[in-house]
């Protein structure tokens, strides 16, 4: 498999091993992790990482994450993945994390388009879907960029920093 996605700015890499930094600090990061959860013990984030440096396939329960860097600079930028959340129907959830000096250019919704046609072209996914929470403004904003629809919202689904919030679950068929 390409470990390599490249857009008109960005250039997407497999997680590998000299990644380390980066995760760690994304996972502990409580800033980033604000509407996504809590931060994480570095144990259980180098357990995660540890997994996600596995091959990935469509029947991977880890996910398949991909180091998002601006072309040019090779400056990070944040990560995006996917994982398969229904085979049969080949169904893939897509997740992503942007940096904070990176944040309101753009990034996030070019590489989540360009992360669809990698997933339709090398493994035949046909729906995508996506959860945030309902105050994470900018994160609903990128994913309608993307092209997705919002499905529904479930109120008080997940606790975040002790408290429940509301979830929107949005869905994009190739």
């Amino acid at each position: 498999m390409n470990t390599q996605i490249l857009s008109a700015r960005l250039t997407l890499t497999k997680v590998a091993l000299h990644d380390w930094e980066l995760i760690r600090s994304i996972y502990s990061n409580p800033t980033l992790m604000e509407h996504i959860g809590a931060t994480m013990s570095e144990e259980d984030i180098r357990r995660n990482f540890e997994k996600e440096l596995a091959p990935w396939s469509l029947d991977s329960t880890h996910w398949l994450t991909w180091i998002i860097r601006e072309t040019d600079s090779g400056n990070d930028v944040g990560l995006i993945s996917i994982c398969t959340r229904n085979r049969e129907h080949l169904t893939a959830e897509v997740g992503f994390i942007i940096l904070e000096g990176s944040k309101g250019k753009g990034y996030a919704t070019e590489a989540i388009r360009r992360v669809f046609d990698f997933a339709v072209d090398t493994f035949g996914f046909n729906k995508f879907t996506a959860v945030c929470s309902e105050e994470h403004a900018a994160s609903r904003r990128v994913l309608e960029k993307a092209g997705m629809k919002l499905d529904k919202i479930m109120p008080e689904s997940t606790e975040i920093a002790g408290k429940m919030v509301n979830d929107c679950f949005y869905s994009l068929e190739s």
